[in-house]
Formats: structure tokens, C-alpha cells, sequence
């Protein structure tokens, strides 16, 4: 009987020393737990969205991208193709064989067509091979206080930390252009700004990206005026140098 009475009171000794060690265990892991949500960082705020477009790759869209590579890239292209046209076109009142009077006319009109309204081909072909233009994908392009981030459907394509991978602006009468240095281009229609005034975006794309926004013009009279005020400098800066 005594045996029994020392064999049962170290087993309770026992299993309240086991009881103690878990209770221990347990505020331990309280305190661990607590401890490291209490060392968590807040989450961080998010950027305010300065100016925001929402657009999609219509038809005025990509018109607009193909006749702005023109006039920047290739601005003497109509004009030669147009010259050379008439080229071959006006010798064939002069030649006496009837064939080679109609394959003349025919290759110089074929070629002034295709110099005035190369765009609008561009434009046709554009719409069969693009997917976002047959999808009518969403694009949503958002610009902070220290970078650009510019979305496809809903999804980050391309981030342009602290505006330094942006090379170019460029604007005319209805639409900006973005060139950045992945050679991503990104045409950015006036009227669909959201957030953000448009007439004041070229002026903070300045001070951010430190490149001016070239002002190039799609309509003639806009052409006109811009070369009158090209020449007026030129002018000026010959007589600052004579006098």
C-alpha cells in the first residue's frame, strides 16, 4: 500500500511539472507571436495618382501612331515617293509606244498613291495583325510624384522607375507620344485623361524626365506656323551674330 501511495503521488508530481512546462511553452510562443507583429512594418500607403488615362487601341489610336512615325522618323518619305511618281509618270505623254505609255502612267500613279495614302494601308494592315486592337484591350496609364506605371488589362506591363527609362516626349494636336529607352512607344489621347488636367501634363513630364516636349504638328496650317517660327529664330540668331 505504500508503495502504491509513493508511486501515485510522483506520478502527480509528474504530470503537474508537464502541465507547468506547456502552460510556459504556450506564453512563450504568445509572446513570440506578439512580439513579431508588433516589429511588422505598416503597409505603405498608396501613391497618389497625379494623372491617369484610360484608353484602348481604336482605329484614331493607331492612326495616330502610324502618321506620327511618319512625320518623325520618315518625314521625307511622301514627298520623295509623290516626286518619284511623277517621275515616271509625266514621261509617258513623251513616249510613242502605246504599251510602254500605259505601264508608265500605271507604275507613277500606283507609286503617288501610294506616297499619299500609305497611312491608311498601314492602318488596314495594322488591324488585322493586332490582337489588342481586335480584343479591345484596356491600357491605364497612371504617373506619381517619382514614377510612371503603365497597365494592359488590369495587369503591370511596363515600369518606368522614377521616369528615367522614359527618352522622349512628343505631343501634336489631340495626343501625347512616349518613347522610352526599351523601346516601348506609347500614344496617350488628350481626351481621355481621368485624373489630371492634360494641357498641364507636358510641363510635369519636363520636370520629371528633364526632356522637353516637342511640339509636332499633324495639321498643315500647325506645320506652317511651326516652320515660320523656326525660320524667325534662325533669323534672329544670324543677327545676334552679325551685330
Amino acid at each position: 500500500m505504500a508503495k502504491n501511495k509513493s508511486r501515485s503521488s510522483s506520478s502527480a508530481v509528474q504530470s503537474g511539472q508537464q502541465k507547468k512546462s506547456q502552460s510556459n511553452k504556450s506564453q512563450n510562443n504568445k509572446m513570440q507571436n506578439g512580439g513579431s507583429k508588433g516589429t511588422d512594418k505598416a503597409p505603405e500607403k498608396p501613391k497618389e495618382v497625379l494623372y491617369q488615362i484610360r484608353t484602348q487601341r481604336d482605329s484614331g489610336v493607331l492612326k495616330a501612331y502610324i502618321t506620327f512615325t511618319y512625320r518623325v522618323f520618315h518625314p521625307k518619305v511622301t514627298a520623295r515617293m509623290v516626286l518619284y511618281g511623277l517621275l515616271i509618270f509625266v514621261p509617258g505623254f513623251f513616249v510613242k509606244a502605246q504599251a510602254l505609255k500605259v505601264v508608265l502612267w500605271v507604275l507613277g500613279g500606283l507609286v503617288v498613291l501610294l506616297g499619299l495614302f500609305r497611312q491608311y494601308i498601314s492602318l488596314a494592315l495594322t488591324k488585322k495583325s493586332d490582337e489588342d486592337y481586335r480584343n479591345g484591350t484596356e491600357f491605364v496609364y497612371e504617373f506619381t510624384q517619382n514614377d510612371a506605371s503603365f497597365f494592359r488589362d488590369g495587369e503591370l506591363s511596363v515600369y518606368s522607375s522614377r521616369y528615367k527609362d522614359i527618352d522622349a516626349i512628343f505631343y501634336d494636336e489631340d495626343y501625347y507620344y512616349l518613347s522610352l529607352t526599351s523601346r516601348e512607344f506609347f500614344v496617350i489621347p488628350m481626351d481621355r485623361f481621368t485624373i489630371g488636367d492634360p494641357s498641364t501634363f507636358g510641363d510635369f513630364m519636363y520636370k520629371k524626365c528633364k526632356k522637353v516636349c516637342r511640339w509636332i504638328p499633324a495639321k498643315f496650317s500647325n506645320k506652317l506656323r511651326k516652320m515660320r517660327s523656326q525660320r524667325a529664330i534662325v533669323r534672329d540668331q544670324m543677327e545676334k551674330k552679325k551685330s
